[in-house]
């Protein structure tokens, strides 16, 4: 219980001495919180922060959809979220790497990018955002979707340092991607096809006159668990099918009554 200035004036203390008292208490724990919070809470310009963790992050509420990008010295992942259906692939990356990330984000003025609120709420809007941590409690924050959109004098910076980011996961995706097929039956001859894995742009095309043979065609995709999206004919109506695929997959399909079917 914290006695009143009264009472400790009463127990032989002058009012003056006690208020002298309490404000260089006062500014003494400020100099010892102050010594003990900036011992990890720099500026993000002082230098690279070896300890520095970057995560990109983008949005698409209306498509219940998300994607993640963390990248740290210790580990990596990569992390993307459609409906019901998670996939994650975790990598390194060196020090050499970190170091130049750290140069681009510095040149490009991570530390000064601000955002602005829409003068019409759109909690559903689809956009990006980052946060850096380092230290203990340092941090960058920039936010760009909902209800916050970039300031416009921003827009090329933001454009640089996410292209420099999304590169360490498009050279991962590059080494774990593997082929997959799929597979048309003739009651699908002559008809057109467009295909998408999460959403993602596959294959578009009409299929030729198939015999008993079947068609076949190659994908590619990193190995996990998926749903891919099929349309037959101009403004058909999307059919989703959730499936694993890994090198080696194959699945079929043929065409019943007015849909599409799975056939495995």
């Amino acid at each position: 219980m914290i006695m009143p200035v009264f009472a400790l004036a009463n127990a032989g203390v002058t009012l003056e001495q006690n208020i002298f008292t309490a404000v260089t208490d006062k500014v003494a724990l400020g100099i010892i919180l102050g010594l003990f919070i900036g011992q990890n809470n720099y500026y993000f310009s002082d230098g690279n922060p070896p300890d520095l963790k970057v995560t990109y992050t983008t949005t698409s509420p209306l498509l219940n959809s998300a994607e993640t990008i963390f990248l740290s010295r210790d580990s990596c992942y990569y992390e993307t979220i459609f409906q019901d259906v998670t996939n994650r692939f975790t990598f390194f990356i060196t020090s050499k790497s970190m170091d130049e990330l750290y140069a681009v984000l510095l040149k490009y003025e991570v530390n000064k990018i601000t955002s602005k609120t829409l003068s019409r709420a759109v909690p559903e809007r689809m956009g990006d955002n980052l946060s850096l941590n380092w230290g203990e409690y340092s941090s960058i924050l920039i936010t760009n979707s909902g209800n916050y959109i970039l300031d416009d004098k921003w827009l090329v910076n933001w454009k640089k340092i996410v292209k420099n980011i999304c590169k360490y996961v498009k050279e991962q995706q590059d080494n774990r991607i593997r082929n997959f097929t799929v597979k048309f039956d003739e009651s699908m001859s002559g008809k057109k096809i467009a295909m998408y894995l999460n959403n993602e742009f596959l294959y578009d095309n009409t299929l030729p006159e198939i015999n008993i043979e079947n068609f076949f065609v190659t994908l590619a995709a990193v190995p996990g668990q998926y749903y891919l999206k099929v349309i037959v004919g101009e403004g058909g109506a999307p059919v989703e099918f959730k499936m694993d695929i890994d090198e080696g997959t194959e699945v079929s399909f043929s065409f019943k009554g007015n849909s599409i079917q799975k056939n495995n």
